[in-house]
């Protein structure tokens, strides 16, 4: 009987390990970002792009950035991907952005990375700070705002619903929809609205799809998309500036 019980233990650890090799190989097999995009982001001399404690830093060149955006990437895709776009708003919209790197790279396993992406802000104490990100770290984002609604001045929604009934907070809210998204289709985040403050701004870009909200390429499973990568940047730039405008 104790051989018995012996050999089960073995098989149920080499199991639990095996499940662990898989799912932590499955995390590391990101998206990665387009290197040209990146590299172009780079070199342009109207934003800054800096590293700063393992995290992403965009803010514009010129000017000083009094409001900032705390941005969770999607599931497994590489924060660099969100920086082609991202530094076009922090350019845009005169913000300061700071992309995370949660672990494993699953939005998930680190909810609370808000706090320490403020910690890097060039001006923490004074500066209006928003949450967002993509899909899964969308998500996420709004899951950390519900528990620090005081601290925040609002959300920024990229691909995904909130998640968490945020309904009779006074955050500010931008849902940005791309209309040919199959990974989280349109139809489901609007399903979803009702968690959202009666006045969140609600934009949906014609023909845009899912990976779009970053440089990285298609997701698996994606349709073609019906406009290119530059449209779609022009069109989040766009949302962000009326959103951050009417402020």
């Amino acid at each position: 009987m104790k051989a018995k019980l012996r050999a089960w233990l073995r098989w149920t650890v080499v199991v639990l390990l095996g499940l662990g090799v898989t799912f932590y190989a499955w995390t590391q097999d990101t998206y990665a970002v387009d290197p040209i995009a990146y590299a172009s982001a780079l070199a342009d001399g109207r934003v800054r792009i800096e590293e700063r404690r393992g995290y992403i830093v965009m803010k514009p060149a010129v000017g000083e950035a009094r409001r900032a955006l705390l941005f969770y990437p999607g599931l497994r895709v590489d924060p660099k991907a969100y920086v082609p776009k991202l530094a076009e708003v922090a350019v845009a919209t005169q913000i300061e952005i700071v992309v995370g790197r949660p672990r494993l790279n699953v939005a998930a396993f680190s909810i609370s990375q808000a706090d320490d992406m403020r910690n890097v802000l060039s001006h923490p104490a004074q500066t209006q700070v928003y949450v967002g990100g993509h899909s899964l770290g969308g998500a996420m984002a709004c899951l950390f705002a519900q528990g620090h609604a005081a601290e925040l001045a609002g959300i920024v929604l990229f691909g995904t619903y909130c998640g968490s009934d945020i309904v009779n907070s006074q955050l500010r809210i931008l849902n940005l929809i791309a209309a040919k998204d199959v990974i989280m289709p349109a139809e489901t985040i609007e399903q979803h609205r009702a968690e959202l403050p009666i006045d969140a701004l609600v934009v949906r870009v014609p023909g845009m799809r899912h990976s779009q909200f970053g440089n990285y390429g298609a997701q698996r499973g994606e349709d073609p998309a019906d406009i290119d990568d530059g449209q779609a940047r022009d069109a989040i730039v766009s949302a962000m500036n009326s959103f951050f405008a009417s402020r």
